[in-house]
């Protein structure tokens, strides 16, 4: 009777795993600076967007030099894309009134969060693991994004700490990523 092996990649923490670190700490940065900030959320947008272009800049980079190893890579290049697309709004000032501020982060929350949920079917579609995880963030962004059009909700928690929220579910995806990195590429 023979026994069948299962043979395991040994997984080691990788340059990929670092760079999606590396951006949930600037998303992480980032929520908290807007938590913070209580007085000009027009000046602190320009801040803010330096954060989505960083962390959408990390995303797509990552996923270019590895796309034939990630599976779902598509849809986070796609991802990387949108994020730094978005980010040019903030960087550039475009972001004027302060009423625009929640609805643009609420957006790029809501395109993110489509992005995810989609990878997640594929991944499911596919059979790996992480599909789940991916799908719950991409809801996740999907209801924070939603929550932060809701102009009462504005109102009664305070508008920094909607797009507070948005940074730290963007950051709790990156981190996501990093952990999930081997059920990724297997």
């Amino acid at each position: 009777m023979k026994h069948a092996h299962i043979i395991h990649k040994e997984h080691k923490f990788s340059w990929v795993q670092a760079c999606w670190l590396v951006a949930a700490v600037i998303l992480f940065a980032a929520a908290v600076f807007a938590f913070e900030t209580h007085d000009n959320l027009t000046l602190a947008a320009r801040t803010l967007g330096t954060a989505m272009f960083i962390a959408g800049s990390i995303n797509l980079f990552v996923c270019i030099k590895k796309s034939h190893e990630i599976h779902g890579s598509r849809w986070l290049i796609a991802d990387g894309i949108c994020t730094i697309l978005l980010a040019i709004f903030p960087l550039f000032n475009q972001l004027s009134s302060p009423v625009l501020i929640p609805f643009f982060f609420g957006m790029w929350e809501l395109f993110s969060g489509i992005i995810k949920v989609m990878d997640g079917v594929e991944l499911k579609e596919e059979h790996y693991h992480p599909w789940k995880a991916i799908s719950v963030i991409g809801w996740a962004e999907l209801i924070s994004g939603t929550a932060s059009l809701i102009k009462p909700l504005d109102d009664l928690v305070g508008i920094n700490k909607v797009i507070a929220v948005i940074f730290l579910v963007q950051c709790t995806g990156f981190a996501l990523k990093a952990f999930m990195y081997k059920y990724l590429t297997e």
